[in-house]
C-alpha cells in the first residue's frame, strides 16, 4: 500500500492526448494519473502546441483533468519530426530560460525524463543538480534523431560515426512546422466546437483548414542546414546526448533489448535497468478461452503501417502462405494503419480484411474474434504494447525476434519466435499452425493461467516506480 506524501514529481515529455497520441503519451499520462491519485504532486513540463500568425514561445500553465499541473510551452522553436527526423534540438535558451524558472517555482523532489522530443537534451545538464533525475527509455531518440536507430538501408544502426548516415536517413526534411500546427488547429477546434454543432459548419471548418495557406506557414523556420554542416551537428548530436545520458541518476529501459543497445554506446557500466512499462486500457482487455476452428484467424495491429512494423515482410509472408493451397483455411484481419500499395492489393483476396484505424477502448470487442496475433516488426522494437494487448485477451502471438517482443513472446508459453525475422520462416509457422490449431488452444490455457503475471496493471507499475523514487531520494539523504 502506499503511504500519503507530498513527493513533488516533475516529468518531462512532449506534448498531451488528444493533442498528439501513441503509446509513450498514454503511458505518460497513466503513471501522472496514478501517482496524483496516490498523493504526489505531480507536474508536467513539455513542448507543445505550435499555434500560426505569432513566434514568440511562451509558457502557459494549466491543470489537466487527470489532476496533474502542465508547464506547456508553446511555439518553441525546436522542430520536432517524429520519424521523419528532428534537428537542432541539443540547446534552446528560451527553453532552458523557461525550464529553470519552472524549476524554481516547483522545487521538485524527482525529475523524471519521459522523453525529450522538442526539447533540448541540455535540460539533462541544468536538472541533474536539482534532484534526482531519472530517464525512461521507450526509443532510441537521443541516439538516433529518426527514433528507431533504423537506417535508410532498412537496417538497424549501431554505427558510432553516424553525421553522414544521419543526413541520408533524413533526407529533404523540412524545419516547416506545418504538421504541428494542423495538429494545434485540429484541436482547438475539436476542443471549441460542441458535439452539436451543425455538421455542414463542421465540414466547411474542415475543408478551410485544410487548405489554408498557414499549414505552409516557414516564416518563422530558418533555413535548414548545408549537408556539411549537417553532418558535423549530427555527430556532435550523438556525442553530446551520449555524455548528457551518462549524467542521469537512473536509466529506465523499457525492455531488455533496449538495456542492451544503450550499454552498447554508453558503456556496460552504465546506470541501467530494465523495468517493463504498461497503460492503462490494457487492463480493460477481458481475456477469453480461445477455441478454434477453421478458418484459423490471424490478426495484427499496425503490423502494415510502416516498412519498420514490418509491413512488407507480413505481405511478403501471406503471399508465401497463400502459394501452399492454404487460403480457405485461414484469415488475415488487419488494424490501424496500412501502406496504400498494400492496401490496394489486399482487395484482391478474399481472406484477408483490412478494418482500418481503431481506438485503444474498442480491443476488447475487436480482438473476441481473433486465435493468432503477429508483431512483424523489423527494427529492434522498444517493446510494443500490441503484442501484450493480444496477451491480455489470451491471444497467443507470433512476434519477430526483435527488440523487446522476445521479452513477452516466449516459445511454447505464449507464442512462437521467428527467430531468423524472414517472411519464410514466419510462413512456415503460421503453416504449422493452420495444420495444428490445437496448439492455439494450448497456448491460450498457459496464456489465462498465468496472465496476473503476464499483465502488469498500471498500480503495480506505479508501485515499482515509487521504490525507485525513495531509493534515489534515500541515496541523497532527502527521504
Amino acid at each position: 500500500m502506499f503511504k500519503k506524501r507530498n513527493i513533488r514529481v516533475l516529468h518531462i515529455g512532449f506534448g498531451f492526448i488528444p493533442w498528439r497520441g501513441g503509446g509513450l503519451i498514454e503511458y505518460a499520462e497513466d503513471l501522472m494519473e496514478e501517482q496524483v491519485r496516490q498523493g504526489y504532486e505531480v507536474y508536467y513540463f513539455c513542448s507543445g502546441r505550435q499555434y500560426p500568425f505569432f513566434r514568440k514561445p511562451f509558457l502557459k500553465r494549466w491543470r489537466h483533468k487527470k489532476g496533474f499541473v502542465v508547464y506547456e510551452l508553446i511555439n518553441l522553436p525546436i522542430y520536432h519530426g517524429g520519424d521523419t527526423g528532428t534537428i537542432d534540438d541539443i540547446n534552446s535558451q528560451i527553453c532552458e530560460y523557461y525550464f529553470l524558472k519552472t524549476l524554481k517555482e516547483i522545487k521538485p523532489d524527482i525529475i523524471h525524463i519521459q522523453e525529450l522530443a522538442g526539447l533540448p537534451s541540455s535540460l539533462i545538464e541544468i536538472a541533474k543538480d536539482y534532484a534526482p533525475l531519472i530517464m525512461t527509455l521507450q526509443d532510441y531518440f537521443l541516439l538516433c534523431p529518426t527514433l528507431k536507430l533504423f537506417d535508410f538501408n532498412y537496417e538497424n544502426c549501431l554505427e558510432m560515426n553516424v553525421g553522414n548516415k544521419c543526413v541520408k536517413c533524413i533526407g529533404n526534411v523540412s524545419m516547416n512546422k506545418s504538421k504541428l500546427i494542423k495538429n494545434t488547429i485540429k484541436y482547438e477546434l475539436k476542443r471549441i466546437l460542441p458535439f452539436n454543432f451543425s455538421q455542414n459548419i463542421k465540414n466547411f471548418l474542415r475543408k478551410v483548414y485544410k487548405n489554408f495557406s498557414i499549414l505552409s506557414y516557414t516564416k518563422a523556420q530558418p533555413d535548414i542546414m548545408p549537408s556539411e554542416e549537417l553532418i558535423k551537428f549530427f555527430q556532435e548530436r550523438r556525442e553530446k546526448n551520449i555524455k548528457r545520458l551518462s549524467m542521469i541518476d537512473l536509466l529506465i529501459a523499457q525492455s531488455y533489448k533496449v538495456e542492451q543497445i544503450y550499454k552498447y554506446f554508453l558503456g556496460e557500466k552504465s546506470n541501467i535497468i530494465t523495468l517493463h512499462l504498461t497503460v492503462k486500457h490494457i487492463e480493460l482487455i477481458s481475456p477469453k478461452n480461445n477455441k478454434v476452428n477453421y478458418p484459423i484467424k490471424f490478426a495484427t495491429l499496425n503490423g502494415f503501417t510502416s516498412i519498420p512494423k514490418g509491413a512488407y515482410l507480413l505481405w511478403k509472408t501471406i503471399k508465401k502462405v497463400l502459394s501452399k493451397g492454404l487460403k480457405d483455411r485461414f484469415e488475415l484481419h488487419i488494424f490501424g494503419g496500412i501502406i496504400d500499395e498494400i492496401k490496394r492489393k489486399i482487395k484482391e483476396y478474399k481472406n484477408i480484411f483490412y478494418h482500418g484505424p481503431y481506438k485503444v477502448e474498442e480491443l476488447d470487442k475487436i480482438l473476441e474474434n481473433i486465435n493468432v496475433g503477429i508483431v512483424p516488426s523489423i527494427w529492434e522494437e522498444a517493446y510494443g504494447y500490441v503484442g501484450i494487448e493480444f496477451l491480455a485477451k489470451g491471444i497467443p502471438v507470433i512476434g519477430n525476434n526483435k527488440g523487446g517482443i522476445i521479452d513477452y513472446v516466449k516459445e511454447g508459453f505464449t507464442g512462437w519466435i521467428n527467430k531468423t525475422n524472414s517472411p519464410e520462416e514466419l510462413a512456415e509457422i503460421m503453416e504449422n499452425i493452420i495444420k495444428q490449431p490445437k496448439s492455439i488452444e494450448i497456448l491460450n490455457e498457459k496464456i489465462l493461467k498465468n496472465r496476473d503475471i503476464i499483465i502488469k496493471t498500471i498500480r503495480q507499475h506505479t508501485l515499482e516506480m515509487d521504490d525507485i523514487y525513495k531509493n534515489l531520494l534515500a541515496k541523497r539523504g532527502k527521504l
